[in-house]
């Protein structure tokens, strides 16, 4: 009878280990996946700023262009 209830509890004790560890893993990953989140925030507003500086530069772009285009036809 000893023998089993020693066994049954090194099985209770195994199984709560297993389960801390799955509970630390948890834990550790829900850390990361917000850390991950907020980094994609981030990586995704600056995308945003990127694109509009682009923008900003084409059109300046275009209107040097023009007025070039518009200069060169000035002068003929």
């Amino acid at each position: 009878m000893d023998n089993s209830r020693n066994q049954y509890l090194e099985e209770i004790t195994s199984l709560e280990e297993t389960i801390n560890s799955a509970c630390e893993l948890i834990d550790r990953y829900e850390i990361e996946n917000t850390a991950l989140k907020q980094k994609m925030e981030s990586l995704t507003l600056e995308k945003s700023l990127l694109l509009q500086k682009n923008d900003q530069a084409k059109i300046r772009l275009e209107s040097m262009i023009n007025r070039l285009k518009s200069l060169e036809q000035q002068s003929v």
